[in-house]
């Protein structure tokens, strides 16, 4: 089997293997360059108010005590939920499941149902290296470049943020901080630049200081893609951590996931290996 070794969707190429259909086309004439709002420019430290929602949310996801935060480096996660087509009524039963170690390595799952149609895609991801397989079956991409960073920043935006580590990260920026209303809900705002990564919008609920929402624009098969990450009913888990345990996953605002959690697992460490399928 092939390892794409690249120098340098999870789940948006994922999603395109499981049956759910292509996704919808944004107008050509939105995607142009200089089209859309021109992006602040991200500072080289980070702005003191954005650390200290950073460091309110940290105390709400610990209880108080930041050193937990270290709990979240490797993790299980056990999950079912719908997979839906944005360019029909279409939508699949499916079960996820994730082995993640911090920062780049992965091994999700998905498998899914629809019509009587069974699926099952698996995503390896060990950078630089990534393997995606269909029923089996290595799916090989026309831009492997692409996919595995997109991998890698879905990987950030949709696992990793819900345990605050990139957020508090050493190399990470914060910055922008901001109160808004959105959806007759207070929340405070403020992006999050790290590396090679996209610019992370972070949203926090002004009562609890949970992480409730994050946002980002990648780029998939050459076109802009907004994703949407929402996290819900969050309450105590392994440890004591605030975690969420309703997920939502829209692209360029369409509803393509959601996931209710059975299961958060923290162990003290994942194998290497099984972020690679094995060798046949």
């Amino acid at each position: 089997m092939k390892r794409y070794g690249v120098g340098a969707v999870l789940f948006g190429f994922a999603l395109s293997l499981a049956g759910c259909g292509p996704e919808k086309v944004l107008p050509t004439d939105l995607l142009k360059p200089g089209s859309g709002p021109v992006p602040s420019p991200v500072p080289t430290k980070s702005d003191p108010e954005a650390l200290a929602v950073i460091d309110q949310a940290v105390k709400a996801f610990t209880g108080g005590k930041p050193d937990l935060l270290a709990k979240g480096k490797y993790c299980r996660v056990a999950m079912k939920g719908l997979m839906y087509s944005v360019d029909s009524s279409n939508q699949s039963d499916a079960v996820r499941t994730y082995a993640a170690a911090w920062p780049d390595r992965l091994h999700v799952t998905n498998d899914s149902e629809s019509f009587g149609s069974k699926r099952a895609v698996a995503s390896w991801l060990r950078r630089p290296e990534f393997v995606i397989t269909s029923n089996g079956t290595e799916v090989r991409p026309p831009n492997p470049a692409e996919v595995e960073q997109n991998l890698a920043s879905d990987l950030v935006g949709q696992l990793w943020m819900a345990f605050l580590l990139p957020a508090t990260d050493p190399k990470a920026v914060v910055f922008d901080p901001q109160t808004i209303s959105l959806d007759s809900r207070e929340l405070k705002l403020v992006k999050l630049s790290l590396g090679e990564y996209p610019v992370y919008q972070l949203f926090f609920d002004t009562k609890s200081n949970a992480l409730v929402r994050v946002e980002y624009t990648i780029t998939a098969t050459g076109v802009p893609r907004r994703t949407t990450m929402i996290f819900a009913e969050h309450k105590p888990g392994p440890d004591g951590l605030l975690l969420p345990y309703r997920l939502e996953c829209l692209h360029n605002k369409s509803v393509v996931e959601k996931w209710t959690v059975e299961k958060w697992e923290f162990p003290e460490t994942i194998k290497d290996d099984e972020f690679m399928p094995k060798k046949k």
